[in-house]
């Protein structure tokens, strides 16, 4: 059986998380492991003293005040959990929350979590430490897998995206390469999918406006792009566009 961990915690919208869960779970017949993690750095508080000075340290009475907020969160989860009828027990941890993503990865084949409008501290630590595959899930819930998208670029990134796509999912034959404002003068991962007996078909977008790109993606049931780990932080300064989709695109993003 495949597993998947469930993290709760930076998601746009709770019910279409768990909405996608329930589809790996009753199609894909994946163990699904929901997650919160209380974020022990939350607890170190900047404080500013009548002299404007910058103090660190612990602030019991917010500390306190956090706590409740907390509560108020997990039970919202695990409300939700029983109305969608996701019947695994929401596990809840303590720690730094991508040292605890990464070593609970180690028993699970994919991680699925929320995505936010802005990719914050939270997701680029889990981006940049986590060894496995994610889908990110936006507005739009995970509920077929029929119309699949791979940003090709024809780099290695997205060759090993796919790759561990094609892993996970070995039942998934049809793929469609979509090339975004770029001509590529061969096509080695449409070539690689093609060996492996995948059916791709070849599409090209070539427009200024960027709205148009994540329209035509929204369309899809899942889009399929290269790892951006490495180079998150060059990336957002120059404003590529592999950053504006992961924060403007509606339809899940599997990386792998």
């Amino acid at each position: 059986m495949r597993k998947a961990l469930l993290l709760f915690g930076n998601e746009i919208d709770r019910e279409k998380l768990v909405e996608s869960a329930l589809y790996l779970q009753n199609n894909w017949n994946f163990e699904i492991i929901p997650l919160y993690i209380k974020d022990i750095t939350r607890e170190k508080v900047i404080s500013t003293t009548g002299n404007g000075f910058l103090l660190g340290g612990r602030a019991p009475i917010l500390s306190q005040g956090w706590d409740e907020v907390e509560k108020v969160g997990i039970n919202s989860i695990k409300k939700v959990l029983k109305e969608k009828e996701l019947k695994s027990e929401l596990v809840v941890d303590i720690g730094i929350v991508s040292d605890v993503v990464t070593e609970r990865m180690k028993s699970c084949d994919l991680l699925i979590m929320g995505k936010n409008e802005v990719f914050n501290e939270r997701t680029i630590s889990i981006l940049k430490g986590n060894y496995k595959s994610i889908i990110f899930i936006g507005d739009k819930a995970l509920t077929s897998m029929d119309n699949i998208a791979i940003a090709n670029d024809d780099g290695v990134k997205i060759n090993r995206s796919s790759y561990h796509y094609t892993l996970i999912f070995p039942e998934i034959n049809k793929f469609t390469s979509l090339v975004i404002n770029k001509t590529l003068e061969e096509n080695s991962l449409q070539a690689y999918l093609q060996s492996k007996s995948k059916v791709v078909s070849h599409e090209e977008i070539k427009t200024d406006n960027y709205d148009e790109v994540i329209e035509k993606i929204d369309q899809y049931d899942i889009f399929i792009m290269g790892n951006l780990s490495r180079s998150y932080f060059f990336e957002k300064i120059i404003g590529k566009n592999g950053i504006k989709l992961l924060e403007k695109s509606k339809a899940p993003i599997f990386i792998g």
